[in-house]
């Protein structure tokens, strides 16, 4: 007697013990992503075929793990049962649930899915071999259970089949986020992971430099005057224009100009040494625009507006510098687009781009219909702001520093000292 209670007690230890293994398997599992399964593969070669197959059949080896762990309770309980009622007879039964629960709960559910979601890898290269063992022995059981599910799902007009990616771009942005947060990335990673990520979605009217701003050499001017100018801006590449900057009729190189001057020919017009201009929408996708660019090997694109006119320039490096930041060289200007002073205030360039000033300050500085600081100026005052003028926008004031033919170059913002102490309690 004393043998059969002993034998039985065991059993049900081993029982509880592989209810631990199925609940903290299955917490493995939904704990590893499949990019974490693709590494896993070349962490541990000796289970490639494992994950490989955990990889591709991922709900099949959570339906086991369920379909197991239940088993094991069910049995666990029984044998239980029996148990508590060959040592106290009638109130066996009642004593088997409270015990059970307890028992099942804390050591066959809590915590193997606690230790799981620490050592989710360990365990999944260890369990692996089991769960595919009971994949063989539970498959005419698993697809009697698959056609059910699938059978109930159709009569109730829901698709159960999995249709989502495994990770979507937002979850890749969080995780990038939390990794910052963590100290994992540096701030440098994190905005060069986020230019990667928007790179797709970002147009050229976003990045491109406004016509106002392009530096252009008429199509009469001879080479050594368009040496002047190349000197004076420290472009490589400039645009020629007819009779406007809508009348773009090709791209000066700086080295078709070293040519002529080399051969002694100063005074030739830049016209007769002209390459093709290359033109895109201003709502061309950036990154098409970057294959483009890459296909045609040039490295300047003029952006046209939906009437046809110039709205701007896009070089190479204002793509790459969606991913890297900003590449400064010996001819660009050291001001930074945004400082911010000794008394707390910023000096910001009209031109920033308001997305850019948001995640600067951290601060939500939205618009619907304006892209720069300078737009949003003009559309806080309602006309062009004046020299001095200043603007009030929530817990921000706004001074106009300096205005350049109805345009807004530069600003400095100040938060509001009400502000500062809310944010300082």
């Amino acid at each position: 007697m004393e043998g059969d209670i002993l034998r039985t007690a065991l059993f049900l230890l081993a029982l509880l013990l592989l209810s631990a293994l199925c609940s903290s398997t299955e917490t493995a599992i939904t704990a590893v992503g499949r990019g974490k399964l693709l590494a896993l593969q070349e962490r541990y070669p000796y289970r490639r075929r494992f994950l490989s197959w955990l990889a591709d059949q991922t709900q099949r080896a959570l339906t086991i793990t369920l379909v197991a762990n239940n088993l094991v309770n069910i049995a666990a309980s029984a044998v239980a049962t029996s148990l508590a009622m060959r040592l106290y007879g009638n109130q066996g039964p009642l004593l088997a649930v409270v015990v059970m629960t307890v028992l099942i709960v804390i050591f066959g559910e809590i915590l193997p899915k606690s230790i799981a979601m620490i050592r989710n890898e360990s365990i999944l290269v260890t369990a692996l071999p089991m769960l595919r063992f009971l994949g063989f022995l539970f498959a005419p059981f698993l697809w009697v259970i698959v056609a059910v599910v699938s059978g109930l799902g159709k009569l109730l007009r829901i698709d159960l089949s999995p249709q989502h990616t495994f990770v979507t771009r937002e979850e890749i942005e969080q995780m990038v986020n939390i990794g910052s947060a963590s100290g994992v990335l540096e701030e440098d990673e994190r905005k060069m992971i986020h230019g990667i990520i928007s790179f797709e979605e970002t147009r050229a009217y976003e990045v491109m430099v406004p016509r106002t701003d392009m530096i252009a050499v008429p199509r009469e001017m001879t080479v050594a005057e368009a040496v002047d100018v190349i000197l004076e801006h420290g472009h490589s590449r400039v645009p020629i224009v007819g009779e406007n900057l809508d009348q773009i009729v090709g791209i000066l190189y700086v080295k078709d100009l070293l040519r002529h001057l080399i051969s002694g020919d100063p005074g030739a017009g830049v016209e007769e040494i002209k390459r093709e201009a290359l033109f895109v929408p201003e709502t061309m996708r950036i990154a098409n625009l970057f294959n483009l660019m890459k296909g045609k090997k040039v490295h300047m694109a003029i952006v046209v507006d939906e009437y046809g006119g110039t709205a701007g320039i896009i070089t190479l490096e204002d793509l790459l510098e969606e991913i890297v930041g900003e590449i400064q060289d010996e001819y660009d200007e050291e001001t930074p687009a945004i400082l911010k002073n000794g008394d707390g205030s910023y000096l910001v360039q009209g031109g920033v781009n308001l997305e850019d000033l948001s995640e600067r300050l951290n601060y939500a500085f939205t618009s619907n219909d304006v892209e720069s600081v300078a737009g949003f100026i003009i559309a806080l005052a309602g006309r062009f702001p004046e020299v001095g003028q200043r603007l009030a926008y929530e817990g921000w004031d706004f001074e106009v520093l300096e205005v350049e033919d109805h345009r807004v170059k530069l600003l400095r913002l100040c938060r509001r000292k009400e502000q500062e102490n809310e944010k300082e309690e």
